[in-house]
């Protein structure tokens, strides 16, 4: 049993490229058991500090643990403990899948009779084991991106790490993955999963911590990161017609609204209170002509929480 509260902790941690800060004094923990997404767009920095825990970077300054062990200082202690599945699929490329998942299985203390059946199972669920006598060189992408991500279910390491784990993948494709990530959580793994996609997030996270421009901007569950908006309503009205700038100004005066986002057909607001806002906002509408279709209220979406923290949406960024 390691001595750290945490299974992964980071006090100060900064990389620099030139004149570029990739991570600025990040202060990052991960308490053991856990899945922790780290939502952000390309660029944020997820990428480099991952890279940094799995001990293939060095920081520009400050430290990074994993299991209580310094990634700088003793670097084959802490790959002993981790598994890494990179945001682009690495293998060799005249092997097997099933060649490359043995390789990768057998670096980490498995029984050989249940490392077998846990490849096979793997392989099975994640749709690989028809292509498993097929050279890594002829998968296509979406194969090569499943067995990236079976690497890492077949270790079964004390800390997993997936970069962007379901890209390239269709959804059916995606659903297996979380659900075998979730498994290898759910038998003793802490897990960090880094993504730019609110649905994998929601899908998979205990815990978020949204990474901006290199600095940790927030960390908590879900549901209290949605609870941080305040009202915390959305509200979608669909319109017969294309929503009418007078029509955008009217809805504002209205007040109680955070934040309003009209586009095309469709109006997509913040609001304080929809049991108070939706009737003044159908009156309002009925009066300037403007013929409703649907009404939707439903909590803000993760995409909402960190448009809240950063004053972006993931789709604007970078």
């Amino acid at each position: 049993m390691h001595s750290s509260l945490f299974a992964v902790e980071t006090l100060s941690l900064s990389k620099r490229y030139g004149k570029t800060d990739a991570l600025r004094e990040l202060n990052f923990t991960v308490d053991e058991g856990e899945i922790m997404v780290i939502l952000g767009p390309n660029g944020s920095g997820k990428t480099t500090l991952l890279m940094t825990l799995c001990t293939i970077l060095k920081p520009t300054s400050g430290t990074a643990k994993v299991m209580g062990i310094d990634v700088v200082k003793d670097g084959t202690k802490v790959r002993e403990v981790m598994g890494i599945a990179f945001q682009e699929a690495r293998g060799f490329w005249r092997h097997k899948p099933s060649s490359i998942l043995k390789f990768h299985a057998s670096m980490f203390d498995i029984d050989p009779v249940k490392r077998q059946n846990l490849i096979e199972q793997t392989m099975k669920e994640l749709e690989l084991w028809e292509s498993r006598d097929k050279l890594f060189m002829h998968l296509s992408g979406g194969q090569a991106k499943r067995l990236e991500t079976a690497k890492v279910l077949v270790q079964r390491p004390k800390l997993a790490i997936f970069d962007e784990p379901t890209s390239q993948v269709d959804l059916r494709g995606k659903r297996k993955i979380w659900d075998k990530i979730r498994e290898l959580r759910d038998q003793g793994s802490t897990v960090i999963v880094a993504t730019n996609e609110v649905r994998e997030a929601e899908y998979l996270a205990d815990r978020v911590t949204i990474l901006h421009k290199g600095t940790l901007v927030v960390r908590d569950s879900i549901p209290k990161l949605k609870d941080a908006i305040a009202g915390g309503d959305v509200v979608e009205v669909g319109f017969e017609d294309p929503v009418a700038d007078k029509l955008v100004e009217d809805l504002k005066n209205l007040g109680g609204i955070l934040t309003m986002s009209p586009e095309g057909n469709q109006l997509r607001a913040n609001v304080s209170k929809a049991e108070d806002w939706v009737p003044r906002m159908t009156s309002a509408s009925y009066n300037m002509g403007a013929k409703i279709s649907t009404i939707k209220i439903t909590e803000p979406s993760l995409d909402d929480v960190f448009l809240h923290f950063t004053g972006k949406s993931l789709e604007e960024n970078p």
